[in-house]
């Protein structure tokens, strides 16, 4: 007889990438050949992107240990990283620390950007995955050819010039991240200051299917146990037994559930009784966080996860300064790579995300908006039941795309 683990309540961090369903008949096309041995250079980004990934999320976890949080932080260092080809001197070496890339080369940092954001939409044909880039200067601001041609060649971004002084502005950027987030993201902005010199965006989208589907005649309602020692009712979704990949050490047990080809994945960290999402996030940090992805073992694992929607929107001027880039946001900033003159800061960092979770699979999606601003103008049994921290990731690169932490679905 096999044997069946059970996973009980838990906050987990959720890798996730999935695939649309295709009909029989259609031919996909083949997937995106890529390897840590063929482009070494792209690996070492993304495990500074994950070093960066994990000290973000702790940092708002910090602010906000109670609350909701879903983040992309794919999102927040392409386009941070985009910003930091216009920063020079002291500013620039904050950012990049700020963004953990200080050890690598600034050509590697972008060319591996440029195979990543390539690489990233074609691993697995079954998964939708869109990302884009894009620049916003002000009519007649003295950007730097340059800086335009390092966005345009390594980051793919669009560059739309706008006068921020006509108040449909805010409209024109919304409807173009609306339009490459699906629609999912309808109001990044809700209004932009006429001193605004430019704005540097990322959008990103992904829509796929669960390899083993939950049926929609096993979900239920049953109670989330919520961290104030009280409960809400949520729909539950419900597998029987699978096999799938598992591992548990002394704080927490924690299963991983494929998409599509299984290239993308939500690996979910649930937290043994007596013990909390709030040791979780202590005990993660870069070393635990490989440690734990090469714990994961096949077994027999009956699941209960909630369905879900999450809407989150922070700035993240107050983290990041904290984490070590606050020069940026001052009038010293020096962003002379960028400007003619410099003569720019960063004003806001504007972070939005949105994702569903039910019985087919998951739907998320994210914006990261820099505001640029003239200097002068600047102001085994798993059963999801609990609180539970998860994270949206690819298992080709590692790029961490999503985190997330759900204390109460029914918000």
């Amino acid at each position: 007889m096999k044997k069946s683990i059970s996973l009980i309540a838990f906050p987990f961090f959720f890798f996730l990438f999935f695939f649309g369903c295709q009909d029989a008949e259609n031919i996909l096309p083949p997937p995106a050949e890529f390897s840590c041995e063929n482009s070494p250079k792209s690996c070492e980004l993304t495990a500074a992107n994950g070093h960066f990934a994990i000290d973000i999320f702790k940092n708002i976890h910090g602010n906000s240990p109670d609350d909701n949080i879903f983040i992309s932080p794919f999102s927040i260092s392409t386009a941070l990283t985009m910003t930091t080809n216009g920063a020079d001197g002291e500013t620039l070496e904050q950012m990049r620390n700020a963004l953990r890339i200080n050890n690598l080369e600034i050509n590697d940092v972008n060319g591996s950007y440029q195979e990543l954001l390539e690489v990233l939409p074609n691993l697995d044909p079954q998964t939708k995955l869109k990302l884009a880039n894009s620049l916003w200067p002000q009519e007649g601001a003295p950007v730097l050819p340059s800086f335009l041609d390092l966005s345009t060649n390594y980051f793919n971004s669009e560059v739309n010039t706008l006068d921020f002084r006509n108040p449909d502005a805010v409209n024109i950027v919304n409807e173009w991240v609306s339009d490459n987030t699906d629609g999912l993201i309808e109001n990044a902005l809700a209004e932009l200051s006429p001193e605004v010199a430019m704005l540097l965006i990322n959008a990103i989208y992904f829509n796929g299917t669960w390899k083993s589907q939950f049926d929609p005649a096993d979900t239920h309602q049953a109670p989330f146990y919520l961290a104030e020692n009280d409960s809400a009712s949520v729909d539950m979704m419900h597998i029987k037994e699978g096999t799938f990949p598992y591992f548990s050490n002394e704080i927490f047990h924690a299963v991983d559930m494929a998409y599509g080809d299984s290239i993308y994945s939500m690996s979910v960290f649930l937290p043994h009784p007596g013990h909390t999402t709030d040791e979780i996030m202590e005990a993660m940090n870069a070393e635990s966080w490989e440690t734990w992805l090469s714990s994961f073992r096949n077994q027999n694992v009956e699941i209960f996860f909630p369905k879900f929607e999450m809407e989150y929107e922070i700035k993240l001027r107050g983290i990041l300064s904290e984490m070590g880039m606050d020069r940026a946001f001052t009038s010293s900033a020096d962003f002379s790579k960028m400007f003619e003159g410099g003569n720019v800061n960063i004003s806001e960092v504007i972070h939005k995300a949105f994702v569903e979770v039910n019985e087919e699979g998951t739907e998320a999606a994210a914006v990261t908006v820099v505001v640029i601003l003239n200097s002068a103008s600047t102001n085994m049994l798993f059963n999801a039941n609990q609180p539970f921290v998860f994270v949206i990731r690819d298992n080709k690169t590692n790029s961490i795309l999503f985190m997330g932490k759900m204390m109460n679905p029914v918000k």
